[in-house]
């Protein structure tokens, strides 16, 4: 009877060899199929640096380096912006904005300061005017007001009710002269504004002419 090939020791000797062969050429084309020539250092929750072809999220968003074959660094990735700071670089951003849309309008309007002055002037005397207008309206409801008062008070007098007619007016009166009078403070706030306003547009106008 023939002897199988299997009871040989050269047989298994010739297939460990085979074997090997075949793991050491499965290791390169793993390597060979790596996702890119690169690496990434990184330091992990224990403090220690890693160098690894991936990076795991957590890691990524502490910052890592990005490092070729040969060792060298190509590009230093900084740690994601903190909530905070992503606020802090929008504001920055919208302020940067809003400065380059001012400096526009105030390049577009004026040619130079005394521009400024005299737009400044005229609307202060626009307030100044409706101010005016509103103290006259005020003065005269005072008026109105004390002649009602007087005619209500001649009628208890008399020992007659103040008939409701009378009483109504003078409660219309009080309250268009308490309207009368919030709007002279708030115009008062509008002409402080407008003073700011315009200085501010005078020191920026300066600014921007000096560059």
């Amino acid at each position: 009877m023939a002897t199988s090939v299997l009871t040989k020791p050269w047989y298994w000797m010739a297939l460990g060899v085979i074997l090997s062969v075949a793991g050491a050429s499965n290791v390169a084309v793993a390597k060979s199929e790596l996702p890119s020539k690169v690496f990434y250092r990184y330091v992990n929750d224990k403090g220690v640096k890693v160098l690894h072809h991936t990076i795991p999220p957590i890691y990524a968003q502490k910052g890592y380096e990005i490092v070729s074959l040969s060792g060298k660094v190509v590009k230093v990735v900084p740690p994601a912006l903190s909530e905070a700071e992503v606020a802090a670089k929008a504001e920055a951003a919208e302020l940067a904005e809003n400065l380059a849309l001012w400096d526009k309008r105030l390049r577009r309007r004026y040619s130079s300061i005394s521009d400024i002055n005299a737009a400044k002037k005229r609307k202060l005397a626009d307030l100044d005017t409706n101010i005016a207008i509103i103290h006259s309206n005020i003065n005269s409801k005072k008026t109105a007001i004390k002649e009602q008062q007087d005619k209500a008070a001649n009628i208890e007098r008399s020992g007659r009710e103040v008939p409701k007619v009378v009483l109504n007016k003078l409660t219309a009166l009080e309250n268009e002269l308490e309207d009368s009078q919030e709007q002279v403070r708030l115009r008062l706030l509008e002409y402080q504004e407008v003073v700011d306003k315009y200085d501010r547009d005078k020191v920026r106008f300066e600014e921007i002419s000096a560059k």
